[in-house]
């Protein structure tokens, strides 16, 4: 099983942070390169058995959220259907008050199984992937031009 994590700080307060990633079906806002986002099964975004459908550079996403904390400012994840190397893939993401700035610290993790030969491309993919979402929610939040406008 491979497993990659990435880590972020924001200036903003965890309840800033959090307003936009309990909604299931914001991810086409924040992520660079997602498009089209939509739920399909007719659930509420923040309802367990959710299952999002969205285009990331061209190719469709689909994933079922599996956990929802309010009290933890957390959520967790699987993909459905994806890309085709990446096989039991669950992703969560948790986010944790820093209280001496007033800001939060984000952890955004998956773990999935991968043939071995795509191991290393899997990973610094997602890696990319993550590092960028991040990186652009920062900057929405900041209220700076993101990669999305």
């Amino acid at each position: 099983m491979a497993e990659v994590a990435v880590s972020f700080v924001f200036a903003q307060p965890i309840d800033a942070v959090w307003r936009i990633l309990r909604d299931f079906n914001s991810i086409a806002s924040w992520l660079p390169g997602a498009v089209d986002g939509a739920i399909e099964n007719g659930l509420a975004p923040d309802q367990i058995g959710a299952i999002r459908r969205f285009t990331l550079n061209g190719a469709i996403i689909r994933e079922k959220l599996l956990t929802l904390s309010d009290l933890d400012h957390a959520c967790a994840y699987s993909l459905l259907e994806g890309p085709p190397s990446l096989r039991n893939m669950i992703a969560d993401f948790r986010l944790y008050e820093i209280t001496e700035i007033g800001g939060t610290f984000g952890y955004w993790r998956a773990k999935f199984d991968v043939r071995e030969q795509d191991r290393l491309p899997a990973m610094e993919q997602l890696q990319k992937l993550y590092s960028g979402g991040w990186s652009n929610l920062k900057k929405i939040l900041a209220g700076q031009p993101s990669l999305k406008e």
